[in-house]
């Protein structure tokens, strides 16, 4: 009868795992599982929401979020109602995907609102006062109701006065000293009641004035 080595492990069976296997790492829970990773659908949920909310802040390329934000929205939908792994990355995609959406909507209800101004502004005429006073000699340039067609007047010092009906946005008036004058150099619009519309004033050899009817564009 050979003698046990008591110092040999071998009659000592390693730890157990579920249905008799041993653990691979002395430890080890037997029930650790690794997560599942995450699938093709929630990874592109997450990254086409991504995109889509860094491209809306941009004037013009925005709007590309137009269809990568319903996109990602869709898709993140999608990934959480088929409860497909990585909850998280379907969940970013619908949060990033919906916020580029509000964004570009944002963004069309301005640019609507800010067409629908010009367009009713282009239209209008106003009677105005465009006057223009200079030390010296000096040029006179602007326009009425025809925005496209400037009008030019040599003027050799003193007061220039027209009264005009034009455009209510973009009527224009601009001067500036002719050559070998450096005096003081400044135009005015004004309203039929007196109310100034616009004035600006410059001096100096080749100084240049320039006044709107649009209120909301002068300096």
């Amino acid at each position: 009868m050979t003698e046990q080595n008591p110092y040999d492990p071998a009659p000592y069976p390693g730890p157990q795992g579920q249905g008799g296997y041993p653990h691979p790492y002395p430890g080890q829970n037997p029930w650790y599982q690794q997560p599942p990773a995450a699938s093709g659908l929630t990874k592109a949920a997450m990254i086409i929401g991504i995109v889509a909310i860094a491209l809306a802040f941009i004037p013009v390329v925005g709007f590309i979020s137009f269809i990568l934000g319903p996109l990602a929205l869709v898709l993140g939908i999608i990934g959480l109602v088929k409860r497909v792994p990585r909850k998280g990355f379907a969940l970013t995609g619908v949060i990033t995907g919906a916020a580029a959406l509000i964004v570009c909507i944002i963004y069309v209800i301005i640019a609507v609102a800010l067409a629908n101004v010009v367009q009713n502004g282009m239209g209008e005429t106003a009677p105005y006062t465009y006057s223009v006073t200079g030390d010296g000699a000096y040029t006179v340039d602007y326009t009425a109701e025809n925005i496209t067609s400037e009008k030019t007047e040599e003027i050799p010092g003193g007061e220039f006065t027209k009264d005009v009906t034009a455009n209510s946005m973009l009527g224009t008036l601009t001067a500036h000293n002719a050559a070998g004058s450096s005096g003081d150099l400044s135009c005015t619009i004004s309203k039929p009641d007196g109310s100034v519309v616009a004035k600006d004033s410059a001096s100096g050899a080749g100084a240049r004035v320039a006044c709107l009817t649009g209120e909301g564009f002068n300096k």
